[in-house]
């Protein structure tokens, strides 16, 4: 009966180390830092990355298993989620979702004092600083060459990033500004003064309207606050 009892507890510790060998275990502080290591090598770029919850950890009967995380640089923006999938021999058992913050910092363009509406921005007014960029695309950030000498659109307060968005280009034009205008037709030009409606780029399709009338046309916008309009077959007249 002795050795009955004995031969029995052998076996049970040879399941129990068995059945130890036979799990796969990831500890959330694990998890976390591959979590976190993931996220800043997809962003490329310098963030602030946050993981505010804390992670369970996650156990598996079966053994070798893997985890693999998932993303985009496109997704990891602010609010967002990093995906954490564990397989076995290449088939998922397991997803979960470990949510993150993370905060794009980049170097924007910052009004130095307040920056009135229409008014030409100077070197003076602004400087380049890291700050978080998340909410921005790309192609709103701008460079200082672009941003000296432009136009700003909208009253731009002291403290507050300046984007794309928020300025003319230096040759361009804001709607209510004034304009010449260029009327040709055969070797006839006639010069008017006017004011245009819409913002507008050089090269760019803008609608005037002539001083002291209400006909608004249609022309190119060129260098200098010109309106050019190629020929009396292009005008395109309306009364308000």
């Amino acid at each position: 009966m002795k050795n009955y009892r004995i031969h029995t507890i052998a076996v049970l510790l040879f399941l129990g180390v068995f059945s130890m060998k036979a799990q796969s275990n990831f500890s959330g502080e694990r998890l976390r830092s591959a979590v976190l290591s993931y996220a800043q090598k997809t962003v490329e770029r310098e963030a602030e990355i946050l993981i505010s919850q804390k992670i369970a950890d996650q156990t598996f009967s079966e053994s070798g298993v893997t985890a693999k995380c998932t993303g985009s640089a496109q997704s990891l923006r602010g609010m967002s989620n990093v995906g954490v999938e564990f397989a076995v021999n290449g088939r998922v058992i397991r997803r979960i979702q470990i949510p993150v913050q993370v905060k794009i910092m980049q170097e924007v363009a910052v009004a130095t004092s307040s920056i009135s509406s229409n008014s030409q921005i100077s070197n003076k007014q602004v400087s380049f600083e890291m700050r978080d960029a998340t909410a921005f695309s790309n192609n709103e950030i701008v460079t200082q060459s672009e941003l000296i000498g432009s136009t700003a659109k909208r009253f731009l307060p002291k403290g507050s990033i300046i984007t794309r968005s928020a300025i003319t280009d230096k040759n361009g034009i804001r709607g209510g500004m004034p304009v010449t205008i260029h009327v040709q037709s055969g070797n006839v030009v006639i010069r008017t003064r006017g004011s245009v409606l819409n913002d507008a780029s050089v090269g760019e399709s803008v609608r005037v309207m002539r001083e002291g009338t209400n006909t608004m046309l249609t022309g190119i916008l060129k260098e200098n606050q010109t309106v050019f309009i190629g020929n009396s077959s292009q005008l395109t007249s309306e009364r308000e």
